[in-house]
């Protein structure tokens, strides 16, 4: 009689924690801040006494940097 594969498990495999969440952003078109731009930007997020301009300031860092928008 001739050996046959064993037969496969058909349980899903667990997910993998520590690993990047997906997250819901949308793509941006290209970075308005490079170089020297970007540089005084995050100065003026730095001092920003505003927390509500701060944090305009910081998701256009952060649309810049990172190429997406993320939600809030």
């Amino acid at each position: 009689m001739a050996r046959t594969k064993p037969k496969r498990r058909t349980t899903p495999t667990p997910a993998k924690r520590g690993v990047l969440r997906k997250t819901s952003a949308s793509p941006v078109s290209t970075p308005k801040l490079l170089g020297k731009n970007l540089e005084r930007a995050v100065r003026q997020f730095q001092s920003e006494p505003n927390d509500k301009k701060a944090h305009e300031q910081w998701k256009e860092i952060e649309s810049s940097v990172f190429g997406v928008q993320f939600e809030d």
